[in-house]
Protein backbone atom coordinates (compact mmCIF):
# COMPACT_ATOMS: atom_id res chain seq x y z
CA UNK A 1 0.00 0.00 0.00
CA UNK A 2 1.70 3.08 -1.37
CA UNK A 3 0.55 6.97 -0.28
CA UNK A 4 1.13 10.13 -1.05
CA UNK A 5 -0.11 12.59 0.95
CA UNK A 6 -0.36 17.07 -0.17
CA UNK A 7 0.53 19.34 2.29
CA UNK A 8 -0.29 22.85 0.36
CA UNK A 9 0.99 26.31 1.88
CA UNK A 10 0.24 29.85 0.25
CA UNK A 11 2.75 32.12 1.11
CA UNK A 12 0.12 35.08 1.87
CA UNK A 13 -3.57 35.20 3.69
CA UNK A 14 -5.64 37.88 4.05
CA UNK A 15 -7.40 37.15 7.06
CA UNK A 16 -4.19 35.86 9.02
CA UNK A 17 -1.21 37.49 7.65
CA UNK A 18 1.54 35.50 7.54
CA UNK A 19 -0.46 32.77 8.54
CA UNK A 20 1.73 29.43 7.72
CA UNK A 21 5.24 31.05 9.62
CA UNK A 22 2.91 31.68 12.93
CA UNK A 23 4.63 29.93 16.05
CA UNK A 24 2.41 27.32 17.60
CA UNK A 25 4.53 26.08 20.80
CA UNK A 26 7.45 27.49 19.27
CA UNK A 27 7.32 25.73 16.11
CA UNK A 28 6.07 26.97 12.46
CA UNK A 29 2.15 26.62 11.56
CA UNK A 30 3.81 24.25 8.16
CA UNK A 31 5.98 22.44 10.53
CA UNK A 32 3.41 20.58 12.48
CA UNK A 33 1.63 19.13 9.79
CA UNK A 34 4.79 18.19 7.22
CA UNK A 35 6.99 16.05 10.40
CA UNK A 36 3.11 14.80 11.03
CA UNK A 37 2.63 13.68 7.11
CA UNK A 38 6.70 12.32 7.05
CA UNK A 39 6.14 10.10 9.33
CA UNK A 40 2.88 8.44 8.19
CA UNK A 41 2.85 8.36 4.67
CA UNK A 42 5.10 6.88 1.54
CA UNK A 43 5.85 10.23 0.00
CA UNK A 44 4.93 13.64 0.55
CA UNK A 45 4.68 16.48 -1.19
CA UNK A 46 4.92 20.28 0.12
CA UNK A 47 3.29 22.77 -2.81
CA UNK A 48 3.60 26.54 -2.18
CA UNK A 49 3.17 30.01 -4.14
CA UNK A 50 6.06 31.03 -1.74
CA UNK A 51 9.94 30.88 -2.87
CA UNK A 52 10.54 32.14 0.97
CA UNK A 53 8.87 29.28 2.52
CA UNK A 54 9.76 26.47 -0.22
CA UNK A 55 13.28 27.41 0.64
CA UNK A 56 12.38 26.51 4.06
CA UNK A 57 11.20 23.41 3.69
CA UNK A 58 13.61 22.08 1.45
CA UNK A 59 16.27 23.18 3.76
CA UNK A 60 14.83 21.96 7.01
CA UNK A 61 12.63 18.40 5.16
CA UNK A 62 14.39 18.55 1.82
CA UNK A 63 15.17 14.68 2.49
CA UNK A 64 11.87 13.88 2.98
CA UNK A 65 9.55 15.83 1.74
CA UNK A 66 9.15 17.23 -2.50
CA UNK A 67 8.91 20.16 -2.79
CA UNK A 68 6.95 21.73 -5.64
CA UNK A 69 6.34 26.01 -6.60
CA UNK A 70 2.60 25.73 -7.71
CA UNK A 71 2.30 27.36 -11.47
CA UNK A 72 0.41 31.41 -11.62
CA UNK A 73 -2.79 29.46 -12.08
CA UNK A 74 -2.82 27.96 -8.63
CA UNK A 75 -1.78 30.72 -6.56
CA UNK A 76 -4.74 33.55 -7.35
CA UNK A 77 -7.15 34.56 -4.32
CA UNK A 78 -9.94 32.51 -5.96
CA UNK A 79 -7.50 29.28 -6.99
CA UNK A 80 -9.37 26.30 -4.68
CA UNK A 81 -7.24 23.69 -2.89
CA UNK A 82 -8.57 20.82 -4.56
CA UNK A 83 -7.12 22.14 -7.89
CA UNK A 84 -3.37 21.96 -6.57
CA UNK A 85 -4.40 18.40 -5.57
CA UNK A 86 -5.48 17.70 -9.15
CA UNK A 87 -2.07 19.21 -10.27
CA UNK A 88 0.00 17.00 -8.15
CA UNK A 89 -1.91 13.74 -8.59
CA UNK A 90 -1.73 14.35 -12.85
CA UNK A 91 2.18 14.76 -12.34
CA UNK A 92 2.07 11.84 -10.24
CA UNK A 93 -0.15 9.76 -12.04
CA UNK A 94 2.35 9.33 -15.06
CA UNK A 95 5.28 8.20 -13.33
CA UNK A 96 5.78 4.59 -13.43
CA UNK A 97 5.51 4.47 -9.62
CA UNK A 98 1.76 4.02 -8.93
CA UNK A 99 0.51 4.88 -5.79
CA UNK A 100 -2.88 3.33 -4.10
CA UNK A 101 -4.16 6.64 -2.60
CA UNK A 102 -3.52 9.91 -2.43
CA UNK A 103 -4.40 12.57 0.62
CA UNK A 104 -4.80 16.03 1.52
CA UNK A 105 -3.13 17.85 5.08
CA UNK A 106 -3.94 21.28 5.61
CA UNK A 107 -1.49 22.98 7.89
CA UNK A 108 -4.31 25.14 9.48
CA UNK A 109 -5.36 22.06 11.01
CA UNK A 110 -1.41 20.91 13.21
CA UNK A 111 -3.50 18.99 16.31
CA UNK A 112 -4.07 15.97 14.66
CA UNK A 113 -1.64 13.20 15.21
CA UNK A 114 0.03 10.16 13.52
CA UNK A 115 -2.08 7.84 15.58
CA UNK A 116 -5.25 10.37 13.77
CA UNK A 117 -3.64 9.69 10.38
CA UNK A 118 -3.44 5.89 11.19
CA UNK A 119 -6.54 5.36 12.39
CA UNK A 120 -8.13 7.13 8.75
CA UNK A 121 -6.23 5.26 6.65
CA UNK A 122 -7.31 2.09 8.22
CA UNK A 123 -10.64 2.80 8.14
CA UNK A 124 -10.61 3.48 4.60
CA UNK A 125 -8.36 0.48 3.65
CA UNK A 126 -10.20 -1.57 5.76
CA UNK A 127 -13.95 -0.51 4.49
CA UNK A 128 -15.39 -0.32 1.33
CA UNK A 129 -15.13 3.26 0.90
CA UNK A 130 -13.52 5.32 -2.24
CA UNK A 131 -12.57 7.76 0.06
CA UNK A 132 -12.86 9.23 3.80
CA UNK A 133 -12.88 12.66 5.23
CA UNK A 134 -12.43 13.54 8.83
CA UNK A 135 -14.91 14.98 10.73
CA UNK A 136 -15.82 16.83 14.18
CA UNK A 137 -19.39 17.74 15.56
CA UNK A 138 -20.79 21.57 15.80
CA UNK A 139 -20.01 23.13 18.95
CA UNK A 140 -24.05 24.28 18.29
CA UNK A 141 -26.58 22.85 16.20
CA UNK A 142 -26.80 24.37 12.80
CA UNK A 143 -30.83 23.33 12.90
CA UNK A 144 -31.05 26.76 15.70
CA UNK A 145 -29.13 28.94 13.24
CA UNK A 146 -30.49 32.41 12.95
CA UNK A 147 -30.79 34.55 9.79
CA UNK A 148 -30.78 38.97 10.18
CA UNK A 149 -31.96 40.42 7.26
CA UNK A 150 -30.87 44.11 5.98
CA UNK A 151 -32.55 45.61 8.66
CA UNK A 152 -31.38 43.73 11.63
CA UNK A 153 -34.21 41.31 12.42
CA UNK A 154 -33.80 37.96 13.27
CA UNK A 155 -35.57 35.17 11.88
CA UNK A 156 -35.11 31.12 12.22
CA UNK A 157 -32.91 30.01 9.58
CA UNK A 158 -33.95 26.00 9.79
CA UNK A 159 -37.24 25.38 8.31
CA UNK A 160 -38.33 23.52 11.55
CA UNK A 161 -38.66 26.74 13.08
CA UNK A 162 -36.49 26.08 16.24
CA UNK A 163 -36.87 29.39 18.32
CA UNK A 164 -40.43 30.22 17.16
CA UNK A 165 -41.80 26.72 17.79
CA UNK A 166 -40.08 26.28 21.59
CA UNK A 167 -37.78 23.16 19.88
CA UNK A 168 -34.74 24.86 20.91
CA UNK A 169 -32.79 22.65 23.20
CA UNK A 170 -29.72 21.72 21.95
CA UNK A 171 -30.16 17.85 22.73
CA UNK A 172 -32.85 17.64 20.96
CA UNK A 173 -31.83 18.20 17.76
CA UNK A 174 -29.69 15.37 15.39
CA UNK A 175 -25.85 15.63 15.79
CA UNK A 176 -24.29 16.97 12.42
CA UNK A 177 -20.88 17.30 11.95
CA UNK A 178 -18.18 19.36 9.29
CA UNK A 179 -14.98 18.53 8.14
CA UNK A 180 -12.09 19.89 10.16
CA UNK A 181 -10.05 20.10 7.27
CA UNK A 182 -7.50 17.52 8.69
CA UNK A 183 -7.55 14.13 6.39
CA UNK A 184 -9.01 13.85 3.09
CA UNK A 185 -8.08 10.80 1.70
CA UNK A 186 -9.19 8.90 -1.77
CA UNK A 187 -8.06 5.71 -3.72
CA UNK A 188 -6.06 6.59 -6.36
CA UNK A 189 -8.58 5.83 -8.93
CA UNK A 190 -11.67 7.04 -7.27
CA UNK A 191 -9.84 10.54 -7.05
CA UNK A 192 -9.11 10.03 -11.36
CA UNK A 193 -12.89 9.80 -11.71
CA UNK A 194 -14.21 12.36 -9.05
CA UNK A 195 -11.33 15.10 -8.91
CA UNK A 196 -13.30 15.44 -5.87
CA UNK A 197 -12.58 14.19 -1.89
CA UNK A 198 -16.34 14.52 -1.59
CA UNK A 199 -17.70 12.48 -4.71
CA UNK A 200 -18.72 8.50 -4.89
CA UNK A 201 -18.98 6.40 -1.61
CA UNK A 202 -17.19 8.99 0.99
CA UNK A 203 -16.75 7.34 4.60
CA UNK A 204 -15.86 9.65 7.69
CA UNK A 205 -13.12 9.45 10.67
CA UNK A 206 -14.09 11.39 13.66
CA UNK A 207 -11.85 13.72 15.62
CA UNK A 208 -12.66 15.02 18.85
CA UNK A 209 -13.11 18.72 18.74
CA UNK A 210 -9.96 19.67 20.97
CA UNK A 211 -7.81 18.08 18.18
CA UNK A 212 -10.18 19.48 15.09
CA UNK A 213 -9.15 23.52 15.50
CA UNK A 214 -8.89 25.33 12.49
CA UNK A 215 -6.37 27.98 12.23
CA UNK A 216 -7.79 31.09 10.34
CA UNK A 217 -6.68 33.86 12.84
CA UNK A 218 -4.84 34.66 15.96
CA UNK A 219 -7.64 33.64 18.81
CA UNK A 220 -7.66 30.27 16.80
CA UNK A 221 -3.94 30.45 17.11
CA UNK A 222 -4.33 30.70 20.64
CA UNK A 223 -6.77 28.56 21.24
CA UNK A 224 -4.67 26.10 19.68
CA UNK A 225 -1.68 26.38 22.19
CA UNK A 226 -3.85 26.27 25.09
CA UNK A 227 -5.20 22.68 24.31
CA UNK A 228 -1.94 22.03 23.51
CA UNK A 229 -0.04 22.67 27.33
CA UNK A 230 -4.06 22.06 29.23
Amino acid sequence: MKRLAIVPARGGSKRFPGKNWAKLAGEPLWLWTVEAATMAFDSVVFTTDSQELLNEVVNTHGNFVTCLMRPDELCTDTSKVIDTVSWVYDIYDNKSSVYDEIWLLLPTCPLRTVSDIRGAQETLKEEDYEGIISVTNYEFPPQLALEIDGDGKIKDWHESKPWQSGNSRSQDHKPLYRPNGALYGMKWDSFRQHRNFYLGNIGSFYMEREYSVDIDNEIDLKLAETLIYA
